[in-house]
This record gives C-alpha cells, sequence and structure tokens, in this order.
C-alpha cells in the first residue's frame, strides 16, 4: 500500500532542503556561482545610503514591499546581466534561488512573485534620486585597491541610445493628429456626443499610401507635411474649443503630451516656411531626446543622450551627461579633475584629436601631464647613425642632430645665392642619412676639437 503522507513530506523536505543549509554554508555556494561573484564586488550598503527609503517603508501601511532599497538595485543589475524583461525576469527569480539571494529576499515553497512591473517600478524609483557623481565615488573607493594603472586614462565621447523609431517628420506629424483625434473622441463620447467628421480617414489613407510606398519623392513628402500641418492645426484648435466647452482639465502625462504637440507643429509649421529649428522633437512621447549627429559610416545620426566617458584601466566613469548636443573638446579638464578627485594623481591623458586644443594643451603643459596629441607645426626630420663614403661629398653621420640643424641654417644663409637649397641637406638614396656638400672647413666646425673632417673633392670649395 502507498503512503501518500510519506511521501509528501519527503518532497516537502527536498524543496526545504537548499534553505535549511547554514547561513555560512548557503553563502560559500553562492559566492561560487558567477552572479555571487557579481555580488562581492559591488557595495551594495554603501549604495543603499544614498536612496531614500521608500514610502511603504516609512508609513508602515500597506502590504510589507518585496523588495529593499538594497534589493532594487541588486533587481537592475540582474536585468542588464541577464538582458531580459521585466515579466521574464520575475520569472526567473520565481525559479532560481541564487536570484533571489542577490536580491536579498528568500521565496518560501508554493510562493512568488506576481507582480511583473517590480523592475519597472524600481527603476523610476531610482531615477528620480539617482546622484551619478556620488554613486560613482563609491565604486571608485571600493575597486581602486584592486586597480593598477589608476595614474593614466583615456576621454571619449558616446552616445546612449533610446528605444524609439526612427524620426521622420510625416511620421511625428500624423502621430500627433492621430493623438490630438483620440482625445477628442474620449471627450465626445464622455459627454455623449456624435463622433466629429474632421477627414480623419482621407489623411489616414494619405499617410499610410505615402508610407507603403518605395519611392517617396521629395515633392510628395513636402506636400503630405503641408496637408498634416494644416490637419493638426484644426484638430488643436477643436480641441480647445472642446476643453472650454466642457472645463476639461488633462491630467499630467495628457497636458505634457498636448505641449509637445504644440510644440511639434510650431516647429513643422517653421520648417515649410524655410526657417531654422532648434531643439528639434524626434519623439512625442519622449520629448527631452535630440538628434545628436556622429558622422559614422553607419549612423550619421544617433537619437539618445551624449556621454564624455571618462576610461581608468578599463573601468568606464561618466564625466558628463546631457539630451542636448556639446562638444566634447571643452571637457578634458573638467575629466582630468574628476581623474584627480576619484584617484588622486593623473600622470597621462589620452583622447582624440578633438580634445586637441590650445586650451587644453596649455593646461596639460601646466599640470605636468603626458598627452598623445600630435605637435603642431612641421614634423623636424631625424638623422640617421649610418655613415657614408663619397668621392663628392662628406657626410655628418656621427654629429648630433641639434648640430646639424644650426650649421644647415647658418650654411644656407650663405649658399642661398649660389646653390639650390635641396643641395644644402638631401638624404642618401633610401636611407635616411643626409649628406651635406660643402667645404671642408666648414664641416670642421661640426666636430669636437681634435677632430679634422677631410673632403674627399676640392670642386664642392
Amino acid at each position: 500500500m502507498i503512503n501518500f503522507g510519506a511521501i509528501k513530506f519527503a518532497l516537502q523536505m527536498y524543496e526545504n532542503l537548499l534553505f535549511q543549509l547554514g547561513p555560512s554554508l548557503l553563502e560559500k555556494r553562492f559566492n561560487g556561482t558567477d552572479v555571487g561573484k557579481i555580488y562581492l564586488s559591488i557595495p551594495f550598503e554603501k549604495l543603499a545610503a544614498l536612496v531614500p527609503a521608500p514610502r511603504s517603508s516609512l508609513s508602515g501601511l500597506g502590504r510589507k514591499p518585496w523588495l529593499d532599497a538594497k534589493g532594487g538595485i541588486a533587481l537592475q543589475y540582474l536585468k542588464h546581466y541577464l538582458q531580459l524583461s521585466d515579466a521574464k525576469l520575475i520569472e526567473r527569480i520565481n525559479t532560481d534561488w541564487s536570484l533571489q539571494y542577490f536580491c536579498g529576499i528568500q521565496l518560501k515553497p508554493g510562493e512568488v512573485i506576481g507582480d511583473k512591473d517590480l523592475p519597472s517600478q524600481w527603476r523610476s524609483f531610482l531615477g528620480q534620486h539617482l546622484d551619478i557623481d556620488k554613486w560613482q565615488k563609491v565604486f571608485a573607493t571600493r575597486w581602486k585597491p584592486c586597480m593598477q594603472q589608476t595614474q593614466s586614462g583615456s576621454q571619449d565621447a558616446t552616445c546612449y541610445e533610446s528605444r524609439i523609431a526612427y524620426p521622420t517628420d510625416v511620421k511625428l506629424l500624423w502621430q500627433g493628429c492621430n493623438t490630438v483625434h483620440q482625445l477628442m473622441q474620449q471627450i465626445r463620447r464622455k459627454h455623449h456626443q456624435r463622433r466629429s467628421r474632421n477627414n480623419y480617414a482621407d489623411r489616414s489613407n494619405d499617410f499610410l499610401s505615402y508610407q507603403k510606398s518605395r519611392k517617396k519623392t521629395r515633392r510628395w513628402e513636402k506636400k503630405l507635411r503641408q496637408r498634416l500641418v494644416k490637419y493638426l492645426r484644426r484638430l488643436l484648435e477643436l480641441l480647445g474649443e472642446l476643453c472650454e466647452k466642457y472645463r476639461v482639465i488633462f491630467s499630467g502625462s495628457k497636458s505634457k503630451r498636448l505641449k509637445t504637440i504644440h510644440r511639434l507643429y510650431e516647429q513643422q509649421f517653421k520648417k515649410l516656411h524655410g526657417e531654422k529649428i532648434e531643439d528639434r522633437i524626434v519623439s512625442i512621447s519622449k520629448s527631452y531626446i535630440r538628434p545628436i549627429i556622429r558622422g559614422k559610416e553607419v549612423k550619421q545620426v544617433e537619437f539618445g543622450a551624449k556621454v564624455n566617458k571618462l576610461q581608468i584601466d578599463g573601468i568606464s566613469f561618466i564625466e558628463h551627461l546631457s539630451y542636448d548636443v556639446f562638444n566634447e573638446g571643452t571637457r578634458l579638464q573638467q575629466g582630468i579633475r574628476m581623474h584627480q578627485d576619484l584617484f588622486g594623481k593623473c600622470k597621462q591623458v589620452s583622447a582624440d584629436a578633438i580634445y586637441a586644443t590650445n586650451a587644453n594643451r596649455t593646461y596639460c603643459k601646466s599640470k605636468g601631464i603626458v598627452t598623445n596629441f600630435i605637435p603642431k607645426g612641421k614634423q623636424r626630420r631625424h638623422t640617421s647613425n649610418k655613415q657614408h663614403s663619397c668621392a663628392h661629398c662628406s657626410t655628418v653621420s656621427a654629429v648630433p642632430n641639434w648640430k646639424v640643424a644650426s650649421a644647415t641654417k647658418k650654411i644656407t644663409t650663405c649658399l642661398i645665392r649660389s646653390m639650390p637649397v635641396h643641395r644644402i641637406l638631401k638624404p642618401v638614396g633610401s636611407s635616411s642619412a643626409f649628406i651635406l656638400p660643402m667645404p671642408s672647413r666648414w664641416l670642421n666646425a661640426l666636430k669636437p676639437p681634435g677632430k679634422i673632417m677631410r673632403h674627399h673633392n676640392a670642386r664642392c670649395d
């Protein structure tokens, strides 16, 4: 006879076996995993101290939250490390004990987290209270003992792209028209009014036929933009009349989006009349994003935040982040000061040619910092130590380069009227040795006392 009670008891013991291990043994097994090694390198306690506690933990009302500030920060690391969506990440945490330990929780048998928006909520909360400078200082203090090349760094600019559809004028105008039209229909439906007749179907067919066409001419595109600009102006006027009639007050997100659409209309109206557009809108939902011209072969324009990064011993730190365009060449001195604040002395800096301005060169020279900037002006040619013998000329190979240069300058002044300049100092064959076709009495001035250079042919005199 099968004893179902014993089987059930055995299954429960198997489920709880892992959590019945001692804290030291469980921690040892966790530290041996990949996520455990990441956990040891991140100062979660100090980072959580920089974030205020959520309201629920302060009031004590409502259900106890799944995660504290430390667990919320750990959740963002797991999302970036595993490259999963919010829903998939919660499923992995429900079934993986190491991810639960990483977040500082231990789910009981049969207990699961059902809130799929938990990563998004913590991401929004941390974004509101994030201080990048303080966080980076905590990381630098923790990692500095393990870093070797802390006295040299490099700077470069990049763009953190946002996930938006590639913006075009036609797409943005139609998105604005569609948003305003939907708001109008919601208001009319709420007050038991019929649907408005504003040629929405005709403009929709015009937009779809343009988007489906493979050959989009400039004339067609400009004509469609004119229609959509007029249509958007008409919709905004009708929406304003409805709001005034029924005293409609929109929520914060809707009013913000309407302000963005008004700005979009003004910009497109200026473009139709040939005026220059400043702070161009490329997304209605993310109005803060600006086009960043990068000049790459694959992507000429990128959309997102432009960042000036400081890299020290392979670790990148954010020196400046802005959604507006800025010249990274003006941020070199701030990056050097940030390097000194985080790691002390800065002896060497490498950067692109755009950073090699006169102000940056003067600053680095005054601070004794070595750079990889190409020197300005014409470069001096170096001589070789190889000797050359010729029946018509003498070779200056054992003479220091600075003496050759000074003697050449004097000899050029004397012979400029009687001899071409290319005969005064010219390379020998394919080698880098230089010959000086000059009288031997001038060559003797280049040698130390007691050593006389004999000329082999008198016709050079």
